[in-house]
């Protein structure tokens, strides 16, 4: 039996004049999760918004009752250090911390905007890691990466490093 069906549209389609009305509004029309789209210019050659735009939006739709469950804020990160912004997401209402693959392979380990680290982390660490601050995990991978990848993660005999949802970017030509 096939998993149940999630809606989550991307709120970089919403007025953004009225951003708040426009996610209650989505959720109150049928939506499951609002899917956040965070880019830094940096992994992607885009820049959306960060925390404070989180934050702002939390308030105007109910936090899930049930792990991601209705109301999840799925926080997309396309962003070049995804470690160091787990705490900040976590403070604006995120649920699901969903991170690429790619980013994490090649990123330092600090876990603060602010610090400092020459250490660097991996995928497997990165989903304890959002695990252990009370989130959910999710890991995407770009189009042009091989699914296989993932296999390591999703076989881990460590819940704690296992993703709870896997994002595959594809590409139609």
């Amino acid at each position: 039996m096939a998993p149940k069906a999630i809606i989550a549209p991307s709120i970089l389609s919403a007025d953004f004049g009225a951003l708040g009305k426009a996610c209650s509004d989505t959720i109150s029309h049928g939506a499951d999760w609002l899917h956040v789209d965070i880019m830094d210019g940096h992994f992607v050659p885009n820049i959306t918004f960060g925390a404070p735009v989180v934050t702002m939006i939390r308030p105007h739709v109910s936090a899930p009752s049930s792990a991601l469950g209705k109301g999840t804020f799925d926080c997309h990160m396309m962003i070049a250090e995804p470690a160091r912004w787990v705490g900040e997401f976590k403070k604006a209402g995120c649920d699901l911390y969903c991170f690429h693959y790619e980013a994490a392979t090649n990123s330092t380990a600090a876990r603060e905007p602010a610090e400092k680290s020459e250490k660097k982390t991996s995928p497997r660490e990165l989903v304890r890691y959002v695990h252990e601050q009370g989130l959910r995990a999710g890991v995407a991978i770009k189009p042009g990466t091989p699914v296989d990848v993932l296999y390591e993660l999703l076989d881990s005999k460590d819940k704690e490093e296992v993703p709870d949802v896997s994002l595959i970017c594809v590409q139609y030509t």
